[in-house]
């Protein structure tokens, strides 16, 4: 009998560490839809052309680092600066 329950109780500690979570999968292609045409600054603009182009940004973050990466964000999106020129920009969900 002892056995019996040894083995009943290692049994169901191991069933009841056992996770179920259910997985959605969101082919690439369709992520961001819906804001893949606004229009963003291109890689290797000025400052003063995304000036220019888009406005003054909402927000704006000092230069950080060596080479200076510095970030403006608009309502759309944010743009990643190295030093003076646009290196990225990030569409936002």
């Amino acid at each position: 009998m002892g056995f019996a329950v040894a083995t009943l109780l290692s049994f169901s500690s191991c069933y009841s560490s056992l996770s179920f979570a259910e997985s959605i999968a969101v082919p690439a292609g369709q992520q961001g839809a819906t804001n893949q045409n606004i229009e963003r600054p291109a890689r290797g603009s000025s400052k003063s052309q995304v000036s220019n182009q888009f406005g003054n940004p909402g927000q704006q973050t000092a230069s950080v680092g060596q080479p200076p990466i510095s970030q403006w964000v608009y309502d759309d999106f944010t743009v990643y600066f190295e030093d003076n020129y646009v290196i990225h920009s990030v569409i936002h969900p």
